[in-house]
């Protein structure tokens, strides 16, 4: 696995800044029950690569992807995350949750500062619903304004999210319903 870590115990004991938001993704096709997006989703890995730019993708193994994100314009800064993700399918829902980060251009802060990410998706009826829910984690968000810059920067994640959800991975349930959605296809 690559050179990711994350802060010893991000998100327990250190001061976090963390926003969630509600996802819906309505599905506007016929072929979209409840029963054949569970089973697209159960892929696990297709959905969660259909989210992300496969160019920037690499696969560890079943449900682990490391994933270097375009950077982030922080103030003066240009910050790159690069982030090692699991998912799996439990509970009839695809849960995704960031394991390492590293966060490039942030100079010597860099490791003062963690991130982590945890989202879940799930079938209805003609949509996809869920959460996804991101945070920063350093005893930095103490100093003045850094709580609020650190939630516009986690906004701005969230914001990336939707519309990756919008784009790419609509893109590909719509194409994988309209193939007939079969479990067994290769990359899924």
């Amino acid at each position: 696995m690559a050179d990711l870590s994350t802060l010893p115990g991000a998100g327990a004991g250190l001061p976090s800044v963390v926003r969630r938001r509600h996802l819906l993704l309505p599905i506007a096709v016929p072929t979209a029950s409840r029963e054949r997006l569970a089973t697209y989703l159960a892929l696990v890995d297709r959905p969660l690569t259909s989210l992300l730019a496969r160019e920037r993708l690499s696969q560890e193994g079943p449900g682990r992807l490391i994933y270097r994100s375009n950077p982030h314009r922080l103030l003066h800064l240009e910050v790159v995350p690069t982030l090692a993700l699991a998912a799996r399918w439990d509970a009839d829902q695809l849960e995704v949750e960031s394991t390492g980060c590293r966060l490039a251009g942030l100079g010597g802060w860099g490791g003062n500062v963690g991130f982590s990410l945890k989202a879940t998706l799930e079938a209805a009826e003609g949509a996809v619903s869920g959460w996804a829910e991101v945070g920063v984690h350093s005893r930095m968000v103490r100093l003045q304004g850094a709580q609020g810059l650190a939630g516009l920067a986690l906004e701005h994640v969230l914001d990336r999210i939707e519309r990756r959800l919008g784009r790419g991975f609509h893109r590909d349930v719509v194409a994988w319903l309209g193939r007939g959605g079969d479990r067994t296809e290769p990359g899924g």
